[in-house]
């Protein structure tokens, strides 16, 4: 009769140390992902890193609130490059952020800079991608600003984008009606 007690035991005992071993292998893997998601590699800005609506958005919000003391060409080619090239995101971001409009800086919602951004980088032939910039700093900063797209990408891209737009045209003759 003794022997069952101890039995029942060392039966507990056993699954315990399971259930433990079991929670510590969970425990070190979801510390691995969140590790590995803190650790998301850099990306260059030239891999497609906004969307076309968020660029969309972004002209509008420039249109209001930027149009009437700025001119493109100040944050556009050379001057662009200059400034920012080898920065990150979320540097463009936050030096928006923090000092437009000049007359109240900082007065936007924090996803009308980022679209500001997003369509500051559209300006400098960036391509987009298909998903917004992220909205946390920590996203912004690893978006690494490279060079522009070279003249040359630029007007084939030009070319490419024009050749869609007439391909995607009803093709038919001005002078040509159809009867029903």
């Amino acid at each position: 009769m003794n022997r069952f007690p101890e039995m029942a035991f060392n039966e507990v005992r056993g699954w315990l140390a399971l259930s433990m071993i079991v929670s510590l292998v969970f425990a070190g893997l979801a510390q691995a992902q969140d590790s590995a998601a803190a650790a998301a590699p850099e990306r260059p800005l030239s891999s497609g890193v906004f969307s076309p609506k968020q660029v969309e958005r972004g002209e509008g919000v420039y249109k209001t609130s930027c149009q009437s003391c700025h001119a493109k060409s100040e944050y556009t080619g050379d001057k662009f490059k200059t400034a920012w090239v080898s920065k990150s995101a979320f540097d463009v971001f936050n030096q928006i952020r923090t000092e437009m409009p000049e007359d109240n800086p900082g007065s936007l919602e924090r996803q009308q800079y980022i679209d500001v951004v997003a369509y500051i980088f559209s300006l400098n032939a960036y391509p987009a991608g298909e998903n917004d910039l992220p909205a946390d700093d920590d996203g912004l900063k690893k978006i690494k600003i490279d060079n522009p797209p070279s003249e040359f990408s630029l007007r084939q891209a030009l070319r490419y984008s024009a050749n869609r737009s007439l391909a995607s045209r009803a093709v038919a003759h001005p002078r040509v009606t159809f009867r029903k």
